[in-house]
């Protein structure tokens, strides 16, 4: 069992994964993925499924389960605007996968949120919809790694070839498995190779590129 200290501390050292500096996308990508696998090796019991329960029932930052209007029928809202304090609100009328989901991307909400004016500020290049966009898929991505970590999914995949099934053993649904399956290249079309990235146009003048 988590105590309530031990919880503070553990926030406490997820967050210090992420250097406190403006990050590019790629590097917020990068980190998210470490605190990912941090929070997977906490609970990892050798099964797909990881068992989210304890950060449900866990009271550093309180998780509420909320009726669909509260929320603007939105999944989910991380904030400190209710009672002062830093919580985490649930579209209890989303199934429950989805609210696996959901409670995992508004966590890594909750790890960035009080030094996210410093770590956003290379997103977007001054457009805030790019940069809401990039920080939404920072959170997705976040959460796909703890759901479905690269390693563990690659190896069921081999085993099983079946989406519906593997979306089963790791508690997700469908269309998350298709989306992770797909990101991992292990479905789908394969991606053209960048052709144009290596043209002898792009070379300077002197550079003859059949003999260097």
């Amino acid at each position: 069992e988590i105590t309530r200290q031990d919880m503070v501390a553990l926030i406490e050292h997820w967050r210090s994964l992420v250097p406190k500096r403006p990050l590019t996308y790629g590097e917020h990508l990068q980190y998210a993925r470490e605190q990912a696998y941090h929070i997977r090796a906490l609970t990892d019991e050798g099964t797909p499924a990881i068992n989210l329960i304890w950060l449900v029932d866990q009271t550093v930052i309180p998780v509420h389960l909320v009726p669909s209007y509260t929320l603007g029928e939105n999944s989910g809202l991380t904030t400190d605007r209710v009672e002062g304090r830093l919580q985490i609100f649930l579209n209890d009328g989303e199934p429950q996968l989805r609210q696996r989901y959901s409670l995992l991307h508004e966590w890594k909400h909750a790890l960035d949120f009080y030094d996210q004016v410093i770590l956003y500020q290379k997103l977007g290049d001054g457009d805030d919809a790019v940069r809401h966009g990039q920080i939404e898929a920072i959170a997705n991505d976040f959460a796909a790694h703890v759901l479905m970590p690269t390693e563990l999914v690659t190896r069921v995949w081999l085993e099983a070839d079946d989406i519906l099934r593997a979306a089963s053993l790791f508690n997700v649904s469908p269309g998350a498995m298709h989306r992770r399956l797909e990101k991992l290249g292990l479905i789908g079309e394969p991606k053209p190779r960048p052709r144009d990235r290596f043209r002898a146009t792009t070379l300077a003048p002197h550079i003859n590129p059949y003999t260097t």
